[in-house]
């Protein structure tokens, strides 16, 4: 046995070299004598969670204890020794990573066998997470919200803006808040179901050392675990009682033993393997109601404009009836149209307990849904062509939790000076996947925008003239054949896309009826009403891959098609161990974390129109004659006076598309409309052909690619869809063919950056004080090739490059302040004469040595355009766009950071007490950092091209916290704390002037800001029937971007990185936030009113939360543009200053009721059900959330009554129409917050 035992602990610790830790709480206290007061040495302490007991200890020489590693959750501890009467303390709640304080009094002389039971009283300061606040299942589940996010925002010091979104925590942005679900960081969704949930721990400040990539803060998600004995529980939730969002929850529990041990009575103890397992199905037909409804036409006149959706004008020709609507032709409804989401989440959890100091965890989670989203640009009359999205996470984790050292209630040997000796390993994996597509046609990519089979027949155009034969040198008068005009073009109507198939039918009928003129041989045929080519179509009939024109670009047209499909794939795998050992009051621990991200994305851009790209690829080597080889037509020997040619094939024209479809038309022995059989000269209509027949890996992958205006956009997969198997490098992409076609493959690697990290921790407490000093090195590698200089994409000469002494860098005398190793610019890049500057990283300096801010100065003294200095060779790649990868980049150099983490609290007095921290947070690049190589290959074509920068550093966040701490009575407490964050290397997009050969603009960590607050919060423990907690948080958010984006317009303008701090976009000044628990008691401990006997309000009460905020900022602007449109390049003119206006303030009052019922179904068993009713925005207030910038107001652009805009708007096909149209989709729905919404709920607990 000592042998299997040495091994067993070697496999521990061999493991500990490559895991990181998992997040657990610690139990401490003291047991003392209640009349005495001294403390009771050697006193036994169990504790039990959901019946199971969990971990025990006994109170060394001074009575304290301390039973550690505790999973978060809430429960018993149960206190013994011998002459002292049990007590068993009911309800303790132990928080992730936190110190739960529970000292115990014993009274001498109670008699053997009596245990005096009392309720945990949640301490009104919690003296280990001061800059926060932890929600127990119990308080979840009376709050009036399911959302995570919501419950976090109760917390002083986070906005949210409106019900379900996304958090800031203390002026950060919403990216920098870190997602944990037991322990592990979440990738996907933050989905649990709501029955599974133990607590939420909200952290706005002060994180320990075991907290990383994080520069907001953290919300934390513990599920629950086994209990004891076997119980479940299903919920029932709907809204379909009261409104047309159907909103439906069912929801589940099951828990229970696996395996129990016996007791030495031979009684079924505690459980050695034990489940845990919730469930949620959820249906609802519009997530995201609107307060002021949705507009849309009538289902009736929808109808009539599929079937019949043009119109023939005798001023305009045919036209779109959708833009000759009327008032009557819309109606208002509550719910938005085909915007239903469905969805499962499931939650699961193992536990086995071999032996009292080893527990093995084992759980996941998974989550599903489908959805038709919601367009606003759809919503008046194509929502049954809204987007179908899938998404699917699922985790799963494994917990190893190992105490060391002996029995932890051997009292003979916890004398020891190093105590609770543990050590925790987790491994874990997320799996996140998500695919976005037309909701007909999904990867069938060819179906999208497929009308039918178009034939177009021709007829050859003869001229007077003269051809010449050079073979049998003999010329030839007559009618010589000039090229061929398209005679007519007949129409196949598909059974896909009848919205789209109307089009068209309706286009020709319309043709014909109106005899209106081909536009074939310049209108040669007459007004006949036959459609010869496909120009007569005029975009209003529509060929295949073609869209309906937006009526009015305010809304899309019935029938158009959503252009995209993707496919995205995240994986993370992270391995995670912890040690910590008690040394006197010192709590010692040091963990280790390793994280690999894996990102593949496959995008298939379908508005491009692939129709068109065949079209454009077919046919290509044949456009011209073959003017060396006239044909005569004879009969009879006789000369006709006619002369023909065949087409001239030209290979090297003949794209790779042309190749593989006429090899499989001929492979299939196709014919061509005349009955011909396909040859290398055969003119080919891609349109008579059914989308079945083509497939992407007929194109090339640079076909595809289509000089940057991409078909296809993807990574980890091959340019057809096809996951890698292999990780191509670099290299690879610029260089790599294929053996059987001689195409360049162009293959991309997956994404897989590198996240590890350490720390170690000092965390003691003396009485009530707690110190936490620590020390956390993180290392980011975004594991992938960078840009050796950001402006160069080929080598360029420095001043030290040894060269000819006849170079233009020997014979110049460079300036004594110009270093060896700077870059340096001459007057033209294939044929240099004088050097015109230089740079030495981004700092620019002209000929004669003088640092210059604008290096466009350089561009004009080498003619226009930027000339580094390349060499014959690399210019000469240069000019031909051949790209070195070994040449040009480089490695990624991982950054280690080093981050101290300094909390203390310490008391004033008995009631008061004063906190502090200083930590040094950062977290990787939430974006925009995954190499893409294709942004590089077509770069020198690209003018204004956006490049992710592979070569992004973290983020960085340095955060300090003053606060103070006091019980005002019994049963109240407030805390007062003043916060300051700087904020630096925020990512922003910045423009990389006078790169080569192009400038282009990428992302770099520019950004700064800094957030200084104050918040207070009032706590009010149950006095009667009440229970109270109240923020209030003033707060002062500055910054140079809200978001990675933010300074977009300003760096689009070419103008230099400039930076100035303003309010940002989630800077509100003044939050509130209060919720109000007012229940009754059951049995004596009831106090309402009695009727006919009857406490009618046992078990029952309501909960009341209310949130009110200022208004956040934005800027106004002085001119009047067309905000409700889409696809106007309207510009807008700053009003004051950036940030300058603010929102009106914000209030919600929500609420819960419910009460429970308990069925008795025998002595022993009883079942309890629970009926409520939650109301979100009980008061109906219809708060504002974004406005137009030129008015103010949500409702109204101004645009509809500004004189400037009157031509355009009388210029419309309906002028009417036009402003009916505008004036319902200016008033956003977006710009105000959620309406009031019921909902009813039934859960039994069995």
């Amino acid at each position: 046995m000592a042998m299997f035992r040495k091994l067993y602990l070697s496999l521990i610790f061999s493991l500990v070299s490559i895991l990181s830790y998992a997040q657990t709480g610690t139990l401490k206290g003291v047991i003392t004598n209640t009349l005495t007061g001294e403390p009771i040495p050697f006193a036994n302490l169990i504790i039990e969670k959901n019946g199971n007991q969990t971990g025990g200890t006994a109170t060394d020489f001074d009575g304290n204890y301390t039973i550690k590693p505790v999973d978060p959750g809430t429960y018993s501890i149960k206190v013994t020794c011998v002459g002292f009467g049990a007590v068993e303390i009911t309800g303790v709640i132990v928080s992730a990573n936190k110190i739960t304080f529970q000292d115990v009094k014993l009274q001498e002389g109670i008699a053997i066998g009596e245990i005096k039971i009392i309720e945990y009283k949640k301490p009104l300061l919690d003296q280990d997470n001061l800059s926060g606040e932890t929600k127990t299942s119990e308080e979840i589940v009376a709050l009036p919200t399911r959302s995570v996010a919501s419950v976090a925002a109760s917390t002083a010091g986070i906005y949210q803006q409106d019900e379900g979104d996304d958090v800031n925590i203390r002026g950060s942005r919403d990216n920098a808040t870190t997602y944990y679900i037991d322990g592990i960081k979440v990738r996907g969704a933050k989905s649990v179901p709501t029955s599974g949930i133990e607590q939420i721990t909200v952290v706005t400040g002060g994180l320990s050392a075991q907290y990383g990539d994080a520069t907001g803060g953290i919300i934390s998600i513990t599920t629950k675990g086994p209990s004891n004995k076997t119980f479940g529980a299903v919920e029932y939730e709907t809204s379909s009682l009261f409104d047309n969002y159907n909103y439906n929850l069912l929801g589940w529990t099951l828990s229970g033993p696996i395996l129990k041990k016996r007791d030495k009575d031979g009684k079924k103890g505690s459980s050695v393997i034990g489940y845990f397992l919730s469930g949620e199905l959820r249906s609802v037909d519009d997530n995201d109601p609107s307060a002021i409804g949705i507009w849309k036409v009538k289902d009736s006149k929808l109808q009539d404009l599929q079937n019949n959706p043009l119109q023939f004008y005798e001023e305009g020709g045919i036209k779109a009836r959708a833009t000759f609507l009327d008032e009557d032709d819309f109606e208002n409804v509550q719910a938005k149209m085909n915007a239903d989401d469905k969805r499962i989440t499931l939650s699961g959890k193992l536990d086995f307990k071999p032996a009292n100091n080893t527990f093995l965890s084992l759980g996941g989670s998974y989550f599903a849904k489908g959805s038709n989203d919601y367009s606003r640009n759809n919503s008046m009359m194509n929502w049954e062509n809204n987007r179908y999205s899938t998404e699917n996470t699922y985790r799963f984790f494994g917990k190893l939790t190992q105490k060391f050292g002996t029995d932890a209630l051997d009292q003979d040997k916890n004398t020891s000076t190093i105590k609770n000796i543990f050590l925790t390993i987790q491994g874990d994996y997320t799996n996140y996947s998500r695919t976005f597509s037309d909701p007909d046609n999904s990867d069938e990519l060819f179906k999208y925008g497929y009308v039918g089979k178009f034939n177009t027949y021709k007829a050859p155009i003869y001229e007077n003239g003269v051809a010449f034969d050079p073979v049998d040198s003999i010329s030839y008068e007559g009618q010589i054949l000039s090229g061929f005009s398209d005679t007519l073009l007949t129409f196949d109507p598909s059974n896909l896309n009848p919205s789209l198939v109307n089009y068209t039918n309706s286009y020709y009928d319309l043709f014909s009826q109106e005899f209106l003129t081909s536009y074939s041989l310049g209108g040669a045929y007459g007004a006949d009403g036959v459609i010869r080519t496909q120009d007569d179509l005029r975009g209003i009939g529509l060929l295949n891959g073609e869209s309906p024109a937006s009526v009015y670009s305010l809304y899309a047209n019935n029938g158009d098609w959503y252009p995209y499909f993707a496919k995205d794939k995240k994986t993370q795998t992270s391995f995670k161990a912890s040690g910590s050992a008690d040394i006197g009051s010192h709590e010692f621990s040091f963990g280790f974390e390793f994280e690999q991200r894996n990102d593949s994305y496959w995008q298939f851009n379908g508005f491009r129109n692939i129709w068109q790209l065949m079209r454009q690829q077919t046919n290509k080597h044949i456009l011209e004659l073959d003017l060396s080889n006239p044909i005569p037509v004879v009969s009879n020997g006789i000369y006709q006076d006619t002369v023909n040619y065949p087409r001239l094939v030209i290979e090297d024209e003949q794209s790779y598309f042309d190749k593989m479809l006429r090899a499989k038309l001929i492979a299939q022995q196709e014919l061509d409309i005349y009955g011909n059989p396909i040859k290398d000269d055969t003119w080919i209509d891609v349109d008579a052909y059914g989308p079945s027949f083509f497939s992407l890996d007929m194109f090339s992958p640079d076909e595809l690619l289509n000089n940057s205006s991409e078909y296809v956009l993807y990574y980890g997969y091959d340019i057809y869809g096809n996951k890698l198997s292999t990780v191509p490098t670099l290299k690879e992409f610029f260089e790599g063919v294929d053996d059987v076609t001689g195409e360049k493959t162009r293959k991309i690697a997956p994404f897989q950056p590198i996240y590890t990290a350490g720390y170690i921790q000092d965390k003691f407490a003396i009485e009530d004080l707690i110190f936490n000093v620590g020390l956390r090195i993180d290392r980011y590698d975004a594991n992938q090739k960078v840009l050796k200089d950001k402006y160069l994409l080929y080598p360029a000469y420095t001043v030290d490059t040894d060269l000819s002494a006849s170079d233009v860098i020997s014979t110049t005398d460079h300036p004594s302040n110009i270093g060896g190793n700077y870059v340096v610019y001459v007057d033209d890049v294939a044929n240099p004469s004088t050097i015109v500057g230089y740079r030495n990283g981004d700092d620019w300096y002209d000929s004669g040595g003088r640092k210059i801010s604008d290096p466009t100065l350089l561009s004009e003294a080498a003619g226009g355009s930027i000339a580094p200095y390349l060499g014959p060779t690399v210019a000469s790649d240069a000019l031909n766009n051949n790209i070195s990868a070994d040449a040009t980049f480089e490695d990624y150099t991982p950054e280690i950071i080093f981050m101290p983490r300094i909390a203390f609290s310490f008391p004033i007095s008995d009631e008061a007490q004063f906190f502090a921290h200083y930590d040094v947070l950062t977290q990787r690049p939430p974006g925009y950092n995954r190499l893409d190589p294709v942004g590089y290959l077509f770069l020198a074509n690209d003018v204004g091209a956006t490049l992710n920068n592979p070569d992004l550093k973290p983020e960085r966040t340095i955060d300090y916290e003053l606060g103070f701490a006091k019980t005002l009575s019994l049963k109240s407490a407030l805390k007062i704390s003043a916060f300051y964050k700087e904020l630096r290397d925020m990512i922003t997009k910045i423009n990389v002037i006078s790169a080569y050969p192009q400038q282009y603009y990428t992302f770099g960590n520019l950004d700064f800001g800094t957030v200084k607050g104050m918040s207070i919060s009032y706590d009010l423990r149950r006095t009667n029937n009440v229970q109270l907690t109240a923020n209030y948080t003033l707060q002062f958010a500055d910054g140079t971007g809200s978001e990675t984006d933010g300074s977009i317009n300003l760096v689009e303008t070419g103008q230099p990185n400039l930076r100035t701090t303003i309010p940002l976009d989630f800077d509100q000044r003044h939050a509130l936030s209060a919720s109000v628990d007012y229940r009754y008691g059951s049995g004596k401990d009831y106090n309402g009113p009695i009727w006919f006997g009857a406490k009618i309000f046992e078990n029952s009460g309501a909960n009341v939360r209310l949130d009110a905020g200022s208004g956040t900022p934005y800027s106004r602007q002085s001119n009047i543009t067309q905000e409700a449109a889409f696809g106007i390049n309207d510009r807008s003119t700053l009003s004051g200053s950036l940030n300058g206006s603010r929102l009106p303030w914000q209030f919600k009052m929500s609420a819960k009721i419910n009460k429970e019922f308990e069925i008795k179904w025998s002595d022993k068993k009883s079942s309890f059900v629970n009926v409520y009713l939650q109301v979100q925005n009980l008061l109906n207030a219809k708060n504002v959330i974004s406005v137009y910038r030129a008015t103010g107001n949500p409702e109204d652009d101004g645009y509809l009554t500004a004189s400037a805009s009157q031509n355009a708007i009388n210029a419309q096909n309906d002028p009417e129409a036009f402003r009916t149209l505008y004036t319902m989709k200016v008033n956003n729905p977006s710009n105000y917050a959620l309406p009031r919404m019921f909902r009813a709920g039934l859960s039994i607990e069995f």
